[in-house]
């Protein structure tokens, strides 16, 4: 506002050399208006300042990722000078990002009236945001003086991740080695997909008595699609990307893809145990989800969780790991990028023994060499699966992958 007290301060000059050059009353009364007018406008421009009100009204507190989530805002004017500049000042969605932003919103209200502004805009990121307004900026009607009028009022709005449908996973893979005949789209008790090393714990009825003799060590059937067995879900949500929308984006494409397959598992009565490192508490979580119930409580979990910005290493997360449950088959590791050293590591980790690996790879540009070399290495090992997952088109990726290696 500074060009309008260059103008008034034009006004000043012109209307006191005109004073003194001519010495009328028309010339004095023109300096004492000069000189009046500010004063009127400031104490008219104050008492708008503390009668303007404003106030965010919400819909819900609550929506889905790029659902349309709509907030109200609404300044009023209870004085009777109207007020030619607002300017409401605090987080609000702005469409050109699809986000929460810090704004400033200028406003005009005529006397005794209300102006609405309504917000339709879908948020592209879930989390936890801060809505509402800081504090309401107002000038007098010359734009003289500035006016701050303290709010201070948030409300914390919740953007949940998307719950995707993807199909089941059905393994038809058997060991050449295996003596039985094995159907692995049924679930009957006698049906298993592999064969591994006993471990301390499992039931005697599963092992495999001809097995054990040849190797001359106790073999165990292994029940990966069975009722009842549980899969293990590592969720490695270090951000990796120097972008920070890109790691934003792939951190929301881990949540989403391990709550598919949660989802997915549970309904083919399935348990399944998540890992990851919480930033909340600061340290590694697990969770067993084994029905809806629990599946809603992971959900909300995973809603709030926040960005992971500090580095923790996936293998840190899996030692922390209290309760590896010994019928567990399958182990799904989501994550953005792969890693030499975590891949070398597998093998000798106590978690992987005799169990499949599923590698899920989220990316949706072209890898780098290093990331090829390194896909090649994954897929040409044995009992392993790359997974990639398109963050763009999480769905069809997950099918994809499913009917690739069903059949493998």
């Amino acid at each position: 506002m500074n060009k309008h007290r260059i103008f008034y301060l034009i006004f000043l000059i012109v209307s006191t050399a005109m004073l003194f050059a001519y010495r009328s009353k028309i010339t004095s009364v023109l300096f004492i208006f000069a000189l009046l007018l500010p004063l009127l406008s400031l104490l008219l421009g104050f008492i708008a300042s503390r009668l303007i009100k404003a106030k965010m009204e919400y819909r819900v507190l609550y929506a889905e990722k790029m659902e349309g989530f709509t907030v109200s805002l609404k300044l009023t004017n209870r004085f009777v000078v109207p007020i030619s500049l607002a300017g409401i000042i605090g987080y609000f969605p702005l469409r050109s990002t699809n986000l929460f932003e810090y704004q400033n919103i200028l406003m005009s209200v005529s006397p005794f009236s209300t102006v609405n502004i309504n917000f339709n805009t879908p948020i592209k990121l879930r989390g936890v945001y801060d809505c509402g307004i800081e504090k309401i900026e107002t000038w007098d009607f010359l734009k003289l003086f500035r006016f701050t009028k303290k709010i201070e009022k948030y409300e914390k709005i919740v953007i949940l991740p998307r719950k995707h449908i993807i199909n089941p996973v059905r393994d038809i893979s058997t060991s050449e080695s295996e003596t039985e005949s094995v159907n692995n789209f049924s679930f009957e008790k006698n049906s298993f997909t592999n064969i591994r090393e006993y471990i301390p714990g499992d039931p005697v009825k599963h092992i495999h008595w001809k097995m054990s003799a040849k190797q001359d060590k106790l073999m165990v059937k292994q029940f990966e699609q069975s009722i009842g067995g549980t899969a293990i879900i590592i969720a490695d949500l270090n951000e990796y990307s120097p972008f920070d929308e890109e790691n934003a984006e792939n951190s929301d494409c881990i949540v989403e893809t391990i709550i598919a397959i949660n989802m997915m598992l549970i309904n083919e009565r399935q348990s399944c145990l998540n890992l990851w490192y919480s930033p909340l508490t600061a340290s590694c979580e697990q969770r067993l989800v084994k029905n809806n119930e629990d599946f809603s409580l992971f959900y909300n979990t995973m809603s709030v969780l926040p960005r992971q910005e500090e580095t923790l290493l996936p293998e840190a997360i899996i030692k922390s790991c209290s309760d590896i449950p010994t019928d567990s088959g399958v182990v799904y590791f989501v994550t953005s990028q792969l890693r030499n050293d975590f891949i070398n590591s597998v093998s000798g980790t106590e978690l992987f023994r005799n169990r499949k690996l599923r590698i899920l790879l989220i990316d949706s540009d072209e890898l780098s060499e290093e990331q090829k070399t390194l896909a090649e290495a994954v897929s040409s090992a044995a009992n392993t699966e790359l997974w990639r997952i398109d963050r763009n088109n999480l769905v069809a990726s997950l099918n994809y992958a499913i009917e690739l290696y069903k059949n493998k």
